[in-house]
């Protein structure tokens, strides 16, 4: 076995939008930036179709955009943090055209804006419709691959963050490449930031890519800092359902600009649910489409209006999906399902990115900043990313320059994760995970699923005997999701409890949870479901 040693300033875990700007914002600091793939390769941010909201419009307002975000969150925004990056939105747009990004622009100049759910206001900054992540991450990794201080470490897998005594002292990783045996990577450094996405791929229906199941918020728990709001997983009312996996997105500007939703007997069955009908907040669209598919109901986006006839030029991503499974969006009906696509909650941190770990950050979707609630209004990820890209990058740049610390324990070097034993097995093991998560934890959830769910999870814990890295950290971070269900007794945004259909007052607040707090909440979980046992056989 061979080990390679670095010592930068800062080690970034993740090459997606968040973790790219932390990067380019700590010049001239040594900066070591650590990716599972190729650069750019498998990240949700190049796979984000809608674009950044930003309130640039004449008639629009950075007040509307807090407002509209604040209301979409149910109660659980912190309103600081949803001022600061709505303020930042058009320096952010600024920066990004600095650096060459091409957004979409009208023949007069300005921006052509999109509209999408929950929006007052046509705000949505757009990139060859619906290609934004793409163009976005084009622009940051040409500047990343020019700039002097920056080192990128490719197709390295993280095993564990070193950490004593609530101190940070750096990562430990491995080589990904099939054809280096046992090669471990030591990243000894003071700071350490996870920008590692989110967690979509532990759900069996998710427009994540699979290598997005929750892996820094298992390395942040391991290390000892607090997870919060586990149980917001946003769904996307409009995957493709094509039989893909990880399922293609229909991007939400496309009922922006005039897409219905339909059923199979082309009824419109959100014209009576709410008043923005095909633009409501994306929880109550997902629902409302998982009703109909619960009914026994197929639905479709409708595409087939005047308006589209250009629809190839508009949204070049679907439109290419479409194509490739024999359906012409002008003319045919586009099936879809719900899908798992953000994760709201995450490791938690401060309006600085801090962790409750001193010397780790967090930002873009791992991070549990509040900026969301309990809902996220549409497009604000990606400005959330951009601006905690920067404030994380503001905060370190403010603090002094450490000198290397010596690894005060010799058992940081042998924290190595074993390679997966059985890759045939893992792959079963992973797939009965996310079925379970999708059956019992998806859109809709109560206290039978919830319980049934937990079960499933640690039946595979045991049978599975740590078969995978990769599926000890799934298994982890499902758990985390089904403790939140569980103590949210009550629905919020996102978290629908179907036992509990209204918000209740106490339940505004943030569930916090902890690696050391685990194994307690299991406990008392699993109590309620031997109760809940007995008095289905009593019943009986």
């Amino acid at each position: 076995m061979t080990e390679s040693i670095y010592t930068p300033d800062v080690v970034i875990v993740g090459g997606g939008i968040a973790g790219l700007t932390v990067a380019l914002n700590l010049a001239p600091r040594k900066v070591c930036v650590i990716t599972k793939n190729t650069l750019g390769v498998n990240t949700s941010s190049s796979w984000a179709q809608g674009g950044i909201a930003a309130s640039i419009d004449k008639n629009d307002s950075n007040e509307d955009h807090v407002t509209d975000t604040l209301k979409t969150a149910k109660g659980l925004a912190d309103e600081d943090v949803v001022r600061t990056i709505v303020n930042e939105s058009s320096n952010v747009i600024k920066d990004l055209e600095e650096i060459g990004v091409q957004f979409d622009k009208n023949p007069d100049g300005s921006f052509n804006l999109g509209l999408e759910g929950a929006h007052s206001f046509n705000r949505i900054v757009r990139s060859k419709g619906d290609s934004s992540g793409i163009e976005i991450m084009r622009g940051l990794i040409e500047e990343v691959k020019s700039a002097k201080h920056l080192t990128i470490l490719e197709n390295i897998s993280i095993d564990s963050i070193m950490s004593e005594n609530n101190i940070i002292y750096g990562v430990i990783g491995r080589l990904t490449d099939k054809n280096i045996p046992d090669n471990h990577v030591v990243i000894q450094s003071p700071q350490v930031v996870l920008a590692t996405g989110g967690l979509g791929g532990i759900y069996a229906n998710t427009t994540n890519p699979r290598s997005s199941y929750g892996e820094g918020i298992a390395l942040a728990a391991q290390a000892g800092a607090t997870l919060t709001d586990m149980e917001f997983v946003q769904f996307h009312p409009t995957g493709l359902d094509f039989g893909l996996d990880p399922t293609p997105l229909a991007t939400e500007a496309i009922r922006g600009e005039g897409a219905l939703l339909v059923n199979q007997n082309n009824e419109r069955f959100m014209f009576e649910v709410h008043p923005n009908n095909e633009l409501a907040p994306r929880d109550i669209i997902a629902q409302n489409i998982f009703k109909q598919i619960e009914k026994g109901n197929s639905v479709f986006l409708d595409c087939r209006n005047k308006i589209f006839k250009n629809f190839k030029d508009r949204f070049p991503q679907v439109y290419s999906y479409c194509i490739k499974a024999d359906i012409n969006p002008e003319e045919e009906l586009i099936p879809i399902i719900p899908v798992a696509h953000y994760h709201i909650g995450g490791v938690k941190t401060n309006l600085k990115g801090q962790t409750s770990i001193r010397g780790l950050w967090c930002c873009g979707e791992v991070a549990a900043t509040h900026v969301h609630g309990a809902n996220r209004l549409a497009s604000n990820s990606l400005l959330e990313s951009l601006v905690f890209g920067k404030i994380v990058a503001k905060e370190i740049n403010s603090q002094p320059l450490e000198k290397e610390r010596e690894l005060i324990s010799p058992s940081f070097i042998k924290t190595y994760k074993e390679k997966t034993k059985n890759k045939i097995m893992a792959k079963k093991y992973i797939w009965q995970l996310r079925s379970s998560m999708m059956r019992n934890l998806g859109i809709v959830r109560n206290k039978v699923s919830i319980l049934r769910g937990l079960t499933e999870i640690i039946k595979i814990e045991r049978e599975s005997r740590g078969l995978s890295a990769k599926l000890n950290d799934m298994i982890l971070v499902s758990k985390f999701i089904i403790i939140g269900a569980f103590k949210r007794m009550e629905s919020r945004g996102c978290h629908l409890r179907s036992d509990f259909l209204e918000s209740k007052k106490e339940f505004l607040k943030h569930i916090d949870q902890s690696q050391s707090s685990l194994e307690r909440d299991i406990q008392t979980i699993l109590k309620e479901r031997n109760i809940l046992k007995k008095e289905q056989s009593l019943a009986s």
